[in-house]
């Protein structure tokens, strides 16, 4: 069993992942319509970031990073700290101690540095050249934890520290990944396989990789730090036109989203969807800085949520028995891409709707909740039954 999750560790993290999104789904649902607990306002955006996407993120990267750079897969002993750190993150939730999940989330990505580094050094080929804002997400994942461990820890000495932590781990890590990662796997998914055979040429020749990085990206690159930096010092508007600019950058040059996707899956279409909720978002932000925490919900659930679901779906299914016909199927790829965005544009108007806001998040909540479930019932058995057939 062990040999198996060294070789393909998403199926470990994707479940935990998705039982993460569940639970923060339920958390709001309860108490929008039955008056359950308390407002999850907190719980809700720690389980989103801190649990769905930072498992998720995890899940993949350990299993993409060793076929990317032609190294060795996990070794047990580094699983074995994987899940102990994945099991801290969970147990200090529930637990609510705020110190140790901070704590064990940045504990993860030094772990992750120890796994990819030496990898990355011995490799028999260079990754991609946009997995330079790889590197910077885990950067800003681990700087920004450390921030959110260091205000957990004394509020009256680092209580300042917050908000930058909140910003490099919320938003400046995920889209970090998004970048690097996307850069690479999106026009892939899409169809353009010359856009793939161009960033091909360039990237698996035997120079250092910092050699094969172009100049475009190296500008997006600093353009990105410095947004984040001007966001953090207060600049927000400023910021939020710079970042803006890199994602639309990135949008159309390597996404290509102004072109009709050459692919005829529907996996690949939806996945464009959520590529534009992540250039539509970043817009809008600019536009309603008073509504900012509303508005990043376009992004949130309409970008961040369905693109990982997308790309989860692709992992799992590239890696089991199957053929790759289901992402030619409209079900379930349709229904989560309608659902997921009806629940964006729920969520960013809940604030505009008279009387019915914590209703509306409840609404949000329901849907999410739906999609989570849809993709359940098609993906999830793909992860346990083909594991459970590769130990027989």
């Amino acid at each position: 069993m062990f040999n198996h999750l060294c070789k393909d560790p998403f199926r470990f993290f994707f479940p935990l992942a998705i039982a993460c999104l569940l639970y923060g789904c339920s958390l709001w649902f309860t108490y929008a319509f039955f008056g359950i607990g308390e407002a999850p306002i907190t719980q809700h955006a720690t389980l989103f970031v801190g649990g769905f996407l930072y498992f998720s993120i995890l899940g993949f990267l350990l299993t993409a990073i060793p076929r990317f750079t032609g190294s060795n897969f996990l070794s047990l002993w580094e699983l074995v700290i994987f899940i102990v750190h994945l099991m801290g993150v969970v147990f200090s939730y529930f637990l609510d101690s705020h110190i140790f999940y901070w704590a064990f989330i940045a504990s993860g990505w030094v772990t992750f540095l120890f796994f990819a580094v030496p990898r990355f050094v011995v490799r028999k080929q260079n990754p991609p050249f946009t997995f330079v804002f790889v590197g910077l997400g885990v950067v800003l994942g681990l700087l920004g934890s450390s921030l959110n461990f260091l205000a957990a820890l004394e509020s009256g000495i680092f209580g300042a520290l917050k908000p930058w932590g909140k910003l490099f781990f919320y938003d400046g890590m995920v889209t970090c990944f998004i970048l690097g990662v996307g850069g690479r796997l999106i026009p892939g998914i899409l169809g353009f396989v010359e856009s793939v055979a161009e960033q091909r040429r360039r990237y698996e020749q035997p120079k250092r990789f910092l050699s094969i990085i172009p100049r475009d990206i190296i500008f997006a690159f600093i353009a990105f730090i410095l947004s984040l930096v001007l966001e953090g010092f207060g600049l927000v508007s400023t910021a939020f036109v710079i970042r803006g600019i890199v994602i639309t950058y990135f949008s159309f040059k390597y996404w290509r989203l102004h072109e009709k996707v050459k692919s005829q899956k529907w996996h690949g279409k939806v996945l464009k969807l959520s590529c534009f909720m992540l250039l539509f978002g970043s817009w809008v932000i600019c536009f309603g800085t008073e509504y900012t925490i509303h508005f990043k919900h376009l992004i949130y659930i309409g970008s961040y949520c369905l693109m990982t679901l997308m790309v989860a779906s692709r992992v799992i299914v590239a890696h089991s028995n199957e053929s790759l016909d289901i992402e030619f199927k409209k079900w379930p790829a349709l229904a989560l891409g309608i659902i997921l965005l009806i629940a964006a544009f729920t969520r960013a108007s809940a604030l505009f709707i008279e009387g019915s806001y914590i209703r509306h998040l409840g609404y949000t909540a329901l849907m999410l909740g739906i999609a989570v479930l849809i993709w359940i019932s098609v993906y999830f058995k793909k992860v346990l039954f083909h594991f459970s057939e590769e130990n027989n």
